[in-house]
């Protein structure tokens, strides 16, 4: 399906949407509770229904109401479906592996061919020293078999964060005391801080010194309800957007938050934007934006957006350290780079690293998405400042984590479409 935007300015409020990662892990939490209680608000994305057909399947019942989540988790661990289907989210597979580790049976994993292409090296090499078996039964199928006991784990932390939080959500539930050692660089370490504080407000806790977590065995989760906080992520779109081409107040976002993407204030005031804290937000306004050179290993969601706003800087930047988004939803490397030449910009891989050149003006022009979200969404931001229309294939790809996105957009946004 294609969507064409010529809109040129940006004005008004918006609220984003709740968290997507930390409706996950909220969600997960209260299941592993085995009590009742609402998660809310929560966006229906195509990612959060996969993990509530999971934690289904795994016994748990729930029921929508508008967007609140109403849970009861009594019967978690009565399996009713062998076979989970995490369909395209990479967090719901990474963190649910672990989780049917806790049961001694047999699970197999069906998703999409895209997601079970992405690695899972980190649990294949911890699984190698225990009584765990994991192997891929198809290209579109996992098999996962054995019990989970503790003890001492090391796991690579430079592949995804993803893995060290399935973990960490299961070690505590165990019939003694672990410890998991990350080697190498953590990197989206805002993740995990994300994970152990969802944790924590779970009645859960995990000691921390440097790289290697201590986790006391025979803990509890407590079940209670749970407000979900806005969405950096999401929010870091409409803050582009008013950086850009207009004036924008983003609601709903916390200053004190831990979300790693919360990096975007500060990556936006460094190429000169003008965001401004509000007591529930922030103000952004367009602003000549200069320059910078960002590392991303910390914040891989951001790079369509950033590749963006330096296409569009004076004299444009740098994209550090980007290997690990060959495995996102799309090769996010190349997809990035297409994303801005199809508009008429520069941007080419040096190594790791995406350097692009700045311009004042894009052309305009149609863009293959790949099927990735984030790179919908950044699409929709660059049209603000094309000198044409710009055409997007695949937008329906935005139903994988903010189904409301192009209404919201359009919220903001003035001129024809």
């Amino acid at each position: 399906m294609i969507k064409e935007l010529n809109a040129k300015s940006v004005q008004g409020e918006i609220t984003v949407p709740p968290s997507k990662s930390y409706a996950h892990r909220a969600l997960i939490a209260l299941a592993l509770s085995r009590g009742k209680g609402v998660v809310y608000p929560v966006d229906l994305s195509m990612d959060i229904m996969s993990t509530l057909k999971c934690l289904e399947d795994l016994g748990v019942d729930f029921f929508i109401r508008e967007k609140e989540v109403h849970m009861d988790a009594r019967g978690f661990g009565n399996r009713r479906d062998r076979v989970l289907k995490p369909e395209e989210s990479g967090s719901t597979l990474r963190f649910f592996i672990p989780i049917t580790l806790l049961f001694d049976e047999v699970y197999e994993f069906r998703g999409s061919t895209n997601l079970m292409k992405r690695p899972l090296t980190v649990y294949e090499e911890l699984f190698e020293e225990l009584d765990v078996t994991l192997y891929r039964d198809s290209m579109e199928s996992l098999v996962v078999k054995g019990k989970l006991l503790p003890g001492h784990f090391s796991m690579r932390g430079d592949v995804s964060s993803q893995f060290i939080s399935g973990m960490l959500f299961v070690l505590p539930l165990l019939d003694g005391d672990s410890t998991l050692t990350v080697t190498g660089n953590l990197e989206s370490a805002g993740y995990v801080a994300m994970t152990l504080r969802v944790m924590e407000e779970f009645g859960v806790f995990v000691e921390r010194e440097g790289n290697t977590f201590f986790v006391r065995g025979n803990q509890s989760y407590t079940a209670r309800d749970y407000e979900v906080e806005g969405d950096f992520s999401q929010g870091a779109f409409f803050m582009a957007a008013a950086a850009l081409a207009g004036e924008a107040h983003i609601k709903g976002l916390s200053h004190d938050s831990v979300q790693g993407d919360r990096e975007i204030v500060n990556i936006l005031e460094k190429m000169g934007a003008e965001a401004l804290r509000t007591e529930d937000g922030y103000k952004v306004r367009k602003s000549e934006l200069h320059g910078i050179e960002v590392e991303i290993s910390d914040i891989p969601d951001l790079t369509p957006v950033l590749g963006v706003l330096l296409a569009l800087s004076k004299g444009g930047g740098k994209l550090k350290n980007c290997r690990r988004l060959r495995y996102k939803e799309s090769n996010r490397i190349e997809s990035t780079i297409e994303l801005i030449r199809s508009l008429g910009g520069r941007a080419e891989l040096d190594g790791d690293d995406i350097v692009i050149e700045g311009c004042e003006m894009l052309r305009g022009g149609t863009v293959d998405t790949y099927h990735d979200h984030r790179i919908v969404m950044a699409s929709a931001v660059a049209s603000l400042r094309c000198e044409g229309p710009v055409k997007i294939l695949g937008y329906e790809a935005v139903n994988k984590s903010y189904p409301e996105f192009f209404r919201d957009f359009s919220a903001l946004t003035s001129g024809e479409e």
